[in-house]
């Protein structure tokens, strides 16, 4: 079960209005809801903010109730003499590996079983830290929609103005990378925007905020 739901004897009980979600392939049912503080659910995606730093372990802040651990070791292909050291401050992408009420929340940048890994020093692992770019907040709605397996229309029709990166976090969080400033005001407009509109309007959308720019030009693919 994810978040907003929970049993009670035969029952599944809603613990909060809003829309519920069902992931086939998990078999995992929640109800999304927009929330001010993110509840930590296993195997979600997220960005977290490194807030501390200890000899065997970090402290990040995901926008939940309280930090969660990341082990220093962690990360594809770390060993205690080759792993990463991660200034406060640092942005990282992870998994949720550890999700109970009763504890805090845990997170590894080291890819799940049955998904190729690469080590962290190639900077081409699935998780690890996020340099430059540019982070911000986003509706937790979005992003789930955003993280889907399915295409997600707005990513496409970003991604057909100007080529980007993009880290998206189920807490609310999203990270962009591009090599023109004026991408990044882009997507984040584009991505705000597009919350109060349909996903059949996306294009369109992202069409008009980028329509007439020079800085945009030649920049597809």
């Amino acid at each position: 079960l994810g978040s907003g739901v929970r049993r009670e004897g035969p029952l599944l009980v809603s613990t909060r209005a809003g829309v519920l979600g069902w992931d086939t392939e998990s078999s995992r049912l929640w109800v999304e809801a927009e929330q001010r503080r993110y509840v930590p659910v296993l195997g979600d995606h997220v960005i977290g903010v490194v807030a501390e730093k200890h000899a065997d372990e970090y402290r990040v802040d995901l926008g939940a109730a309280a930090p969660a651990t990341l082990p220093v070791l962690s990360f594809d292909g770390a060993t205690k003499r080759n792993r990463p050291h991660l200034a406060v401050g640092a942005l990282v992408y992870a998994r949720v590996v550890v999700a109970n009420k009763d504890m805090d929340p845990e997170i590894s940048c080291a890819a799940p079983p049955g998904v190729s890994s690469r080590d962290w020093v190639t900077r081409e692992s699935l998780f690890g830290e996020l340099l430059g770019g540019y982070s911000f907040d986003c509706p937790s709605g979005l992003c789930r929609a955003m993280a889907a397996d399915a295409p997600c229309p707005l990513l496409e029709a970003l991604g057909a103005v100007a080529a980007f990166e993009v880290a998206v976090g189920v807490n609310g969080r999203v990270w962009v990378d591009a090599a023109q400033a004026s991408m990044l005001i882009l997507s984040q407009q584009a991505m705000l925007l597009c919350h109060t509109h349909p996903p059949e309007s996306h294009q369109r959308l992202v069409q008009t905020l980028a329509g007439g720019s020079d800085g945009y030009r030649g920049e597809g693919g």
